[in-house]
């Protein structure tokens, strides 16, 4: 998990826009606005970002506000930490209930998953409400109905709260588990615990009372809104992402309940199938979603592989010598273990190799301190792998948008002068439409950009940013980056050493300086 907090990429601008950007405004003063953070719409909770301030903020802190990077870097290092301790309780919990065949696979496959060193780290609801759900099947597993309440509880409410659908199997456990006044009890006590500072926290910051919780369903489940502007996708969109991230996990995985595995392991298992039915019924689908179920994933195919062992073995010594059925079945397993292994290494490899260089680049900035004018950092096509301003060196450095091919809703600085995080931006609306108002006038007042190229292109030759002039602009950095629409699919999605070099097309992502 700590290789994940410094290699992982930033997989979804989500992340830097709706959690990173407002979070460096909270901590430092400057960040981008998105619609749902305006006072008119209310759509997202402070309290997550609290809930993230004392990593991110500690080494400014400690050693100056110039070392707000190392205050990214930790607060991945404690998503790591987190996602490793709800881990670690899942596997205690299998190999206390179970034969350490299950638990030892748990952890091999939670270990080396792509999956998981992608969504670990990541600062999204998802992915905190996995840790949630995570503890809530260890603490299924143990027996415990009360903790499972509870990390409900935090997790649909603090988390994501359309992932409720996925504690639906363990609300069914607790009413059999658990008597039902203490249940209910336990469950108000939760809700009050974790509604109460929610609400608390958005009314300072939004500066009125307002239910973001509700805001949110009623946007994107109650039809309030259409999160369908922003992209649909067909029904086989989870089941190719969770191959790449997955690779042969995931039949195990989906084949878990036909297997054999124990029972329940099973009911354990039981939210990944309801959460992944329920999310692929939405026409809006983006791979985070998936996160919330992930180590269910591994869990589920852990139980599969062992079972389907068991099977194997049933079978070969039916026809072959007891010695020489234990020696196929072990090789098989190890040739299984082996490949699912290399594949997954192969795919975490892929994406930081061929998508790492925005997370980079940015570090070539000069740091710009002090009293002064704001230097503009430009970004045009690029605006969605912007990596958020900790990594903007200094105070003054600003990100702006100049435009590009986006026809969307862009979001803004917040402004201190409108009202800060109470503001009703005018430029904002909840269709997705563009607002002019959001660009930069002019690139011309652009210190820096960042911008693809072709390789051996002019140092202004950016594919559909308007920079104006090349001779203005001098390369300071330019790092190489896969072109996705021009390299076989095979090739990018997993790294092959020498063939993916060959196979794939890349442009540079660059840093200009006017």
């Amino acid at each position: 998990r700590l290789l994940s907090a410094f290699l992982n990429i930033i997989h979804d601008c989500d992340e830097t826009y709706n959690y990173l950007e407002p979070l460096h405004y909270i901590l430092f003063g400057s960040g981008m606005q998105t619609w749902e953070y305006s006072s008119q719409f209310a759509l997202r909770s402070y309290l997550y970002l609290l809930l993230h301030a004392p990593p991110a903020v500690a080494p400014a802190l400690l050693l100056g506000a110039g070392r707000k990077l190392a205050g990214f870097y930790l607060l991945k290092a404690a998503l790591g930490l987190a996602s490793a301790a709800t881990e670690a309780w899942l596997y205690r919990a299998v190999a206390r209930r179970y034969r350490p065949a299950v638990a030892h696979a748990l952890l091999l496959f939670l270990c080396v998953s792509s999956g998981m060193f992608a969504a670990s780290t990541s600062m999204l609801p998802s992915t905190f409400t996995m840790y949630a759900l995570t503890a809530a099947a260890a603490g299924m597993l143990e027996g415990r109905p009360y903790p499972v309440i509870a990390a409900a509880a935090i997790g649909v409410v603090w988390g994501w709260c359309v992932a409720g659908f996925a504690f639906l199997p363990y609300a069914l456990w607790v009413l059999v588990a658990a008597p039902l006044l203490p249940a209910v009890g336990m469950l108000l006590l939760s809700l009050v615990g974790t509604l109460g500072p929610l609400v608390l926290v958005d009314r300072y910051f939004y500066g009125a009372w307002t239910a973001s919780l509700w805001n949110f369903v009623r946007y994107n489940v109650v039809g309030g809104g259409d999160s369908a502007l922003y992209g649909v996708e067909g029904p086989a969109f989870y089941l190719r992402n969770g191959f790449n991230n997955f690779q042969l996990l995931l039949p195990l995985a989906l084949a878990a309940g036909g297997s054999g595995a124990m029972l329940c392991l099973l009911a354990c298992v039981s939210p990944l199938y309801v959460w992944l039915a329920a999310i692929t019924a939405l026409p809006h689908k983006e791979e985070r979603f998936l996160y919330v179920a992930y180590p269910l994933v591994c869990l589920a195919a852990a139980a599969s592989f062992v079972s389907l062992l068991d099977l194997a073995r049933r079978l070969l010594g039916a026809v072959l010598p007891r010695r020489a059925a234990a020696l196929a079945v072990r090789a098989a397993a190890a040739l299984f273990l082996a490949a699912t292994c290399l594949l997954a290494i192969s795919r975490t490899a892929a994406l930081v190799i061929n998508y790492g260089a925005p997370l980079q680049i940015y570090k070539h900035l000069p740091e710009a301190s002090g009293p002064g004018q704001p230097v503009a950092v430009c970004v045009g096509a690029e605006w969605y792998r912007f990596p958020s301003a900790f990594f903007l060196p200094g105070d003054r450095c600003r990100l702006r948008f100049i435009k590009s091919g986006f026809t969307g809703l862009l979001p803004r600085q917040f402004d201190p002068g409108e009202g800060g995080t109470r503001a009703a931006p005018p430029h904002f609306n909840d269709r997705n439409r563009e607002e002019a108002a959001n660009y930069w006038p002019s690139a011309a007042g652009c210190a820096y950009a960042v911008t693809l190229q072709e390789e051996g292109q002019g140092q202004g030759g950016a594919f559909i940013d308007e920079l104006g002039d090349t001779d203005d602009w001098e390369a300071v950095a330019a790092l190489s980056f896969v072109d996705n629409a021009r390299s076989p699919q095979l090739f990018r999605a997993f790294y092959l050493p020498r063939l993916s070099a060959v196979r794939n097309r890349h442009v540079q992502y660059v840093l200009l300086r006017r």
